[in-house]
């Protein structure tokens, strides 16, 4: 069952941006890029070279959850605990060590510099949901999870059920699709929904840095790192990316090489 879920998520993955993409050009919930065919054509490109680099990445994070099982390495490694608990607290901490590094990303400086390629999207649309530099996916995708894996010494179903649930999500979360209020209010007490996650792409610094979490809520509830803006009442995007050609694809591939954009 946990193979077939493995092998599922790359499908998951291209079947939620192909469905996300028709709900959003039906019924979108804000209002569109002025020329959406470039949008669409310029994230896809980036989102590809994401996509191929993290289907690298995730064979390599196979091998070191095994690894990490097989040396017996890990804080879960060294403790009795009945199977659910101890892949639920396996989910958990691997879900509060993204929160860590989400916030590492905005406040290190060297880190925010590949980071913010994510955030200068000023149209956030389902094609955004990919839309990283290839040393922020080595950052967030791989060195975290390597270190994350080894000292939570996370079993491979719980990393394998986590990636289930942040994938679809990640594509929901981006997706220029208006959810229901009532889904909105409940299922944000516990999972980073769509409203929840929006606000963390804000051109204002102050919401920009927070709503950190990729899966759930719980951290930036108990650190407070969460705030009560509703997407349609936000701008998006980073001033720096105001114009144009700061969303050329090549532009954005260098920009964190230069001085200034």
């Amino acid at each position: 069952m946990i193979d077939l879920l493995a092998n599922l998520q790359p499908i998951v993955l291209i079947v939620m941006l192909i469905l996300m993409y028709c709900i959003e050009n039906m019924l979108p919930y804000l209002g569109p890029p002025p020329n959406k065919k470039r949008h669409y054509g310029r994230n896809l490109i980036i989102s590809l070279v994401s996509f191929l680099l993290n289907a690298v990445l995730g064979t390599l994070m196979v091998m070191i959850v095994e690894i990490t099982a097989e040396n017996h390495w890990g804080l879960l490694n060294h403790i009795q605990l009945p199977l659910t608990i101890k892949l639920l607290t396996g989910i958990l901490l691997f879900d509060f060590g993204s929160y860590l590094t989400h916030n590492l990303q905005h406040k290190i400086p060297f880190l925010w510099r590949f980071h913010r390629i994510h955030h200068s999207d000023n149209h956030l649309n389902v094609s955004s949901s990919l839309r990283f530099h290839p040393v922020d996916v080595i950052v967030s995708q791989f060195i975290y999870q390597c270190i994350g894996v080894i000292l939570i010494g996370l079993p491979i179903t719980a990393f394998v059920i986590y990636g289930s649930i942040a994938i679809p999500l990640l594509i929901m979360q981006h997706s220029n699709v208006r959810f229901p209020r009532s889904f909105e209010r409940f299922a944000s007490l516990v999972f980073a929904t769509p409203g929840w996650h929006k606000i963390h792409h804000s051109s204002e610094q102050k919401l920009t840095d927070s709503h950190y979490g990729d899966v759930f809520t719980f951290w930036d509830r108990i650190f407070g790192t969460w705030g009560k803006k509703q997407p349609h009442e936000i701008e998006y995007g980073l001033t720096e990316f105001n114009q144009d050609k700061h969303h050329r694809v090549g532009h954005l591939l260098v920009s964190p090489f230069k001085k200034s954009t």
